[in-house]
C-alpha cells in the first residue's frame, strides 16, 4: 500500500493550488478549499468551489474538473481520485475573508490550544478584527486569535426544515 509522507503531500498540494486557483478564477469560481489526502490506501484530490452570487451546479464542477484534470494528472505521479464539489451547507471557514463574509452566522470552531479550558466552541460570529474572531456563546463573547483556529465551519440549523 502506498504511503506518502506529510511533507510530500503538502508540497504537492501547493503545486496543485497553482493550477486550480487560476482555472477556477477563469470560470468565475472561488476556491473554498483544496485537499490532498490519503484515506484507506487511496489518494484523493478534493477541490471545493463556490460562487458569490449563485449556487454551484454539476456543470460548474464538471467544467472545472475537465480544465484541471490533465495538469494535475501530470503533476501527481500516483493514482488518485479527483473530486470537485460544493463545500456544502456546513462549509469550512479558511481565510480571513470567510470570517468577514459570514459575520452573524452560527459557526463551530476547533482550536489548537484550549481557551477557557475548552478546545471547541459553537456560537454566533460577531466580527473579525485585529486578527481575532469574536464569537457570542450564550451570553458571553469569546475572543479567539485567528492563528489559534485549527478548523472552523458554518453550523447549519436543520430544525428549520
Amino acid at each position: 500500500m502506498l504511503k506518502l509522507d506529510k511533507k510530500e503531500m503538502e508540497e504537492t498540494l501547493k503545486k496543485v493550488e497553482e493550477i486550480v486557483i487560476p482555472a477556477a478564477e477563469k470560470r468565475g469560481l472561488d476556491i473554498v478549499d483544496v485537499e490532498y489526502v490519503q484515506e484507506g490506501g487511496y489518494l484523493y484530490l478534493r477541490v471545493f468551489i463556490e460562487k458569490q452570487d449563485a449556487d454551484i451546479t454539476l456543470e460548474d464542477c464538471g467544467n472545472l474538473s475537465g480544465d484541471i484534470d490533465e495538469a494535475v494528472d501530470r503533476l501527481i505521479p500516483h493514482k488518485f481520485f479527483l473530486e470537485v464539489s460544493s463545500p456544502g451547507v456546513e462549509r469550512p471557514l479558511k481565510k480571513e475573508a470567510d470570517y468577514i463574509r459570514f459575520n452573524g452566522e452560527k459557526i463551530r470552531v476547533m482550536l489548537k490550544h484550549k481557551i477557557n479550558d475548552k478546545r471547541t466552541y459553537e456560537g454566533v460570529l460577531q466580527r473579525f478584527e485585529d486578527n481575532k474572531i469574536y464569537l457570542r456563546v450564550d451570553a458571553d463573547e469569546i475572543e479567539i486569535p485567528f492563528n489559534e483556529i485549527k478548523k472552523a465551519n458554518i453550523v447549519f440549523d436543520f430544525t428549520d426544515f
